[in-house]
């Protein structure tokens, strides 16, 4: 259970129980959220949507500090990257990344070759041989710093690992206590220097339930309009043949009411049954079920909203153009805001730790990733024909070009000045001196 969890049965002051009636749980654990994260195809898309954006291309080590001009890889670079390579260094990052939006924190367990104990801290130069990605539920804090000095105050020092805690619940019987330098801890949310983070489907939780039952009492209430239900009615004189129908079913009589229980629900269980009815007849019951879109609408829409994610990234849904080109510029702004404040600086921090320990070489670094808001190739040919367009345009007129030939490639995503002399000033050839051969729109 998630330490120092208050109770939270309602925000309805007039109504302190109302969760509790409208079947939302007084507190969530890692158990319902694995549990919903693997059942509910909403709620992976919330944990996963983020993730699966941000880790769409992989980033890099670069040499030096950010900030400074671009230059060609070093032999430094080159190392790291093989290195990272080696160790799929980059994958398991994004697989303890969505692990981590499951929960409160994910871990790296990092595994070295220094021949000491997990329990023990690291000896210094060693080899990374791998990294495990980990449920909150396989690390628990063991035991925490108590030096209040420290600038590790009242984080874990130790870890208890227990492997299959995600599959069979706790189990310290088969566990293991590993020192803190073996771990990395990913944990979005957490903003106050702790290991705690806030899970994925947290504050949209209760919507998820919503929508589980709405899908599910729709699909119930379709299979009875479809197989039909009904109700028993005796058709003699002098009422129910309790004796005749105990007799029928082969049952004591104070047991006919427990068969006829067991006869609907058979029933019920599949579409080609029978009732045994002996001296009753069965009568079909109408069902209306109401539209369920209005209600589904308001819960998946409150869910998209605690996620921070558009609804139509987050169904897979392209509704229109323009509509979908504003949805993924601005879903491309949000992950660019969680690589830039969460990921780059939790990646820099690993690999910050693995050249103290010198599993890799030492230098100063910064994480290099691509730019998601960048146009496409498309976008930038097209901006470089209106350059060119426009300085055909101003040539008509008797003014000088508005842009140059190397504005207009590097708008176009080249770099350098063009080899040859026929794109000067970005005008066609054969269009100098004034011999254009039509007139700019």
């Amino acid at each position: 259970m998630f330490g120092g969890a208050l109770p939270t049965m309602s925000n309805d002051a007039k109504r302190a129980t109302a969760w509790a009636d409208y079947g939302y749980p007084e507190l969530l654990e890692f158990n319902n959220f694995h549990s919903m994260f693997k059942r509910n195809g909403i709620a992976r898309a919330g944990v996963m949507r983020h993730v699966e954006k941000t880790w769409e291309t992989n980033p890099w080590v670069v040499e030096g500090m950010e900030g400074d001009k671009p230059h060609s890889e070093t032999r430094r670079e080159r190392e790291v990257a093989r290195a990272l390579r080696q160790l799929s260094f980059w994958n398991r990052m994004q697989a303890a990344d969505w692990r981590g939006r499951v929960g409160r924190y994910s871990a790296l367990y990092l595994v070295f070759d220094d021949s000491q104990h997990p329990s023990r801290p690291v000896t210094r130069p060693v080899k990374l041989l791998k990294m495990q990605p980990l449920f909150e539920a396989q690390l628990e804090p063991l035991e925490f710093e108590q030096d209040q000095a420290s600038p590790e105050y009242g984080n874990p020092t130790s870890y208890q690992f227990m492997p299959q805690a995600v599959q069979t619940g706790r189990d310290e019987r088969q566990s293991l206590t590993i020192h803190a330098d073996r771990i990395h801890i990913i944990a979005e949310g957490a903003d106050d220097d702790s290991i705690y983070g806030i899970p994925a489907n947290e504050a949209g939780f209760n919507d998820l339930l919503t929508i589980e039952k709405i899908v599910g009492a729709g699909g119930e209430g379709f299979w009875k309009t479809a197989r039909g239900a009904f109700s028993l009615h005796s058709t003699g004189k002098d009422g129910i043949d309790v004796q005749g129908l105990a007799q029928m079913f082969g049952v004591e009589v104070d047991q006919v009411a427990d068969k006829l229980n067991e006869t609907a629900a058979d029933l019920s269980a599949g579409m080609d049954k029978l009732l045994m009815l002996g001296d009753m007849e069965a009568k079909a019951l109408a069902y209306s079920l109401p539209s369920p879109e209005h209600f589904f609408a308001v819960a998946i829409q409150s869910y998209a909203a605690g996620v921070s994610c558009p609804l139509p990234i987050l169904l897979g849904q392209q509704i229109a153009q323009r509509s979908s080109e504003e949805n993924s510029r601005e879903w491309a702004q949000t992950i660019m805001t969680r690589r830039r404040r969460f990921t780059v600086p939790n990646a820099e921090g690993l690999v910050s730790k693995l050249m103290r320990f010198g599993a890799l070489p030492e230098f100063e670094f910064y994480i290099g990733w691509d730019d998601l808001t960048d146009a496409t190739l498309e976008q930038k040919l097209g901006n470089a024909k209106i350059m060119s367009e426009v300085n055909k345009a101003s040539l008509g007129t008797g003014e000088p070009p508005a842009f140059t030939s190397e504005e207009i490639r590097d708008v176009a995503g080249y770099e350098g000045a063009p080899d040859t002399d026929d794109l000067d000033d970005g005008i066609p050839e054969g269009e100098e001196d004034g011999e254009t051969t039509g007139t700019a729109a």
